[in-house]
């Protein structure tokens, strides 16, 4: 059977995102094009520019089985449609892989949430199943939506670049894996990282991406 490769690239980091900031939901403040145009700052411009230099002419030229070009794909949020602009693709949004939704924690500094709700903090880093307050979704809320996305995309047989986030790639990577849900906090996505997935006839394998 021909075999599938996802190739998940985590979006640049944002000032929000240094600072330690709760990620708000697409479109939760502004129109969906201002955010794009708004989303990288000059430090985040740069980072994706030392990436475009180095992963660009690896990804773009890849063909799946089908002999076509890639797929790329997009999460909805405006910091990986702009991290794909940036580092030169054309991406389709695809809300499979959305960020989780935080709740009445978007927009908040960690360490607010940390001061006023320790506990619930505490359970949102531990427990796969917690849900942040307000219709925040759990870990594993997000992987059971990823499962779906990646086992799919099984039957594509061509080779798909995606733009998201550190959640949807953690939740995929042990979807690959077969692992427990509460490995999750044992895995650690750095912004403008890839992640390389192949579907074979055993299933969903977590590929090494050399540098």
């Amino acid at each position: 059977m021909p075999e599938t490769t996802v190739w998940l690239v985590c979006h640049a980091a944002d000032a929000a995102m240094r600072a330690g900031t709760f990620p708000r939901a697409p479109g939760a403040d502004h129109h969906a094009d201002e955010d794009e145009t708004r989303a990288l700052d000059a430090r985040a411009i740069a980072a994706i520019d030392a990436w475009r230099a180095q992963w660009h002419a690896r990804l773009a030229p890849l063909a799946g089985a089908d002999g076509q070009a890639p797929l790329v794909l997009t999460s909805p949020a405006a910091l990986a449609r702009a991290s794909a602009r940036a580092a030169g693709f054309a991406a389709g949004r695809v809300e499979a892989l959305s960020d989780a939704h935080y709740g009445t924690w978007q927009g908040q500094r960690l360490t607010d949430v940390a001061r006023e709700a320790p506990e619930a903090l505490a359970a949102w880093t531990r427990d796969p199943a917690f849900r942040p307050p307000g219709g925040g979704q759990s870990f594993d809320d997000v992987r059971q939506r990823v499962a779906a996305w990646l086992d799919a995309l099984a039957d594509a047989q061509r080779t798909v670049v995606a733009f998201t986030h550190a959640p949807v790639i953690r939740a995929a990577i042990l979807h690959a894996l077969g692992a427990s849900s509460a490995s999750f906090r044992h895995l650690e996505i750095a912004p403008l990282s890839v992640t390389a997935l192949r579907r074979s006839p055993q299933g969903w394998v977590w590929v090494a991406a050399l540098r």
